[in-house]
């Protein structure tokens, strides 16, 4: 914890001085005064749980975002031999967010495919610290890959965090909604997210859009930015209105997110009756009302696994 946070100062140090070093003294903070408030904020973020997130991986080349150089947790494999079946007709695909890998469903592909679903996992985009566009495209390649395999015509997708975001950007922006029957959002940043708290006050000038830009960048990659509220990226995967035409939908989320703030952001809205047959927004405490689930968590924490199994049991109830 105190590696990391000594690495966490560092880089802010180095955004700070780079921007604020041509500017009068008086409008500047001292570089090397930090606020240590500002820095376990973030730091609390992402060292909360070591344990699953290991410590930083010093073999990994230092111009990746700090998150892409974690250690990564646990394994998954794809099995391209695995196809839908009358009682499962529907390949399931599963992106990771921000700085993770495949290997974060190592628990909830195991469940999967014990009820029965063909099951498939991709690793993308420097471990989704690339830009959005980039990563998206990437998905939509491998989702087109696992449908020709398969030979099914649509795919459930379950996405975490940044993952749902680039989901719905393929699905939206991409042209891909059309070969979605349903997505599974967990803990996805819908409607942006600021950060804890810490970056939207300072993205109101450009100034400060500069030194949070630089600051997010050499943590999450050119992704990061693209996660706040208000972006462009969180605009368009929301143009006229949260939900793609035929595609269900359900948003799980975390009272005890720090990640992702305010957590409601999390939910999908409908706009009429129609809509709001086709979207479930939950929050893991309806299930477990003493549960303690982090943003980081929620791929593989036993609760969050139960609810997407019984999710997509239901999808299927009618054809069996």
């Amino acid at each position: 914890m105190v590696d990391a946070l000594n690495d966490l100062r560092r880089e802010l140090t180095n955004a700070l001085r780079s921007v604020w070093k041509n500017l009068p003294t008086d409008n500047a903070p001292e570089a090397d005064a930090l606020p240590d408030d500002v820095v376990n904020e973030i730091a609390t973020n992402f060292y909360r749980n070591p344990k699953n997130r290991g410590k930083l991986n010093e073999d990994h080349s230092n111009s990746l975002p700090m998150l892409a150089r974690m250690r990564s947790r646990g394994l998954f494999e794809d099995d391209w031999r695995a196809r839908p079946t009358k009682e499962r007709p529907w390949p399931v695909v599963l992106i990771h967010g921000t700085g993770a890998t495949k290997g974060d469903w190592q628990d909830l592909g195991a469940d999967l495919r014990r009820d029965g679903w063909a099951v498939f996992a991709p690793d993308f985009g420097q471990r989704a610290t690339g830009a959005v566009a980039e990563s998206s495209a990437q998905i939509g390649a491998y989702i087109d890959t696992v449908l020709l395999a398969t030979g099914a015509s649509k795919v459930i997708v379950v996405g975490h965090s940044q993952g749902g975001v680039l989901l719905r950007y393929w699905m939206r922006v991409l042209g891909g909604a059309t070969k979605v029957k349903h997505m599974v959002s967990l803990a996805v940043p819908n409607h942006g997210t600021t950060m804890g708290g810490i970056v939207s006050p300072l993205i109101r000038n450009n100034r400060g859009e500069t030194v949070v830009n630089s600051v997010v960048n050499s943590w999450f990659g050119e992704a990061g930015f693209e996660m706040i509220r208000g972006h462009d990226t969180i605009n368009a995967i929301n143009e006229g209105g949260d939900l793609d035409p035929g595609v269900t939908y359900l948003c799980i989320a975390t009272h005890f997110d720090t990640v992702i703030q305010p957590p409601e952001t999390c939910f999908l809205e409908a706009r009429n009756s129609e809509e709001l047959e086709r979207v479930k927004n939950i929050w893991v405490e309806n299930l477990d009302p003493n549960s303690v689930v982090l943003h980081e968590a929620m791929p593989y924490d036993s609760r969050v696994r139960a609810l997407v199994r019984a999710n997509l049991s239901t999808l299927v109830s009618n054809l069996e």
